[in-house]
């Protein structure tokens, strides 16, 4: 009886650390989590911005208006490459003048065309569906 209790808690254990080993669902779904604060399934423009505004702000160490792709990735686990990947990405994009640094009117505009680029119906909602779609790597 002790050795069938060892045998069944050893796979207990196996079975969980493989669930604990698999990859971690796409950042970008829990990005549009914490986008879609009033939880209807979408955001808004207004959101976006709102919510890009307080991030910029936290996140430009320095305080000099720009953030540098460091300020922009800095606290990012290196085990969520997918995190890094996607803000990586989204700097490049916000890099609208190519001065290495993304200044607030840059995030801002980058809000601007991510909706209008997203917002497929042109209702003034980015469901989870569009968001995905055109954050797509």
């Amino acid at each position: 009886m002790k050795a069938y209790l060892l045998l069944a808690a050893l796979a207990a254990m196996t079975a969980s650390g493989a669930a604990l080993a698999q990859t971690p669902p796409d950042f970008r779904s829990a990005y549009f989590n914490r986008l879609d604060q009033k939880r209807t399934g979408a955001f808004t423009l207004q959101d976006l911005q709102r919510i890009s505004a307080k991030e910029f702000k936290r996140i430009d160490d320095n305080r000099d208006g720009g953030l540098s792709l460091d300020e922009y990735i800095f606290g990012i686990p290196t085990s969520r490459q997918d995190a890094i990947d996607f803000f990586a990405a989204r700097f490049r994009r916000s890099d609208y003048n190519g001065d290495g640094k993304v200044d607030f009117n840059e995030d801002q505009a980058y809000c601007l065309d991510l909706v209008a680029l997203a917002d497929n119906n042109k209702d003034g909602f980015v469901s989870k569906d569009e968001f995905l779609a055109a954050t797509g790597q």
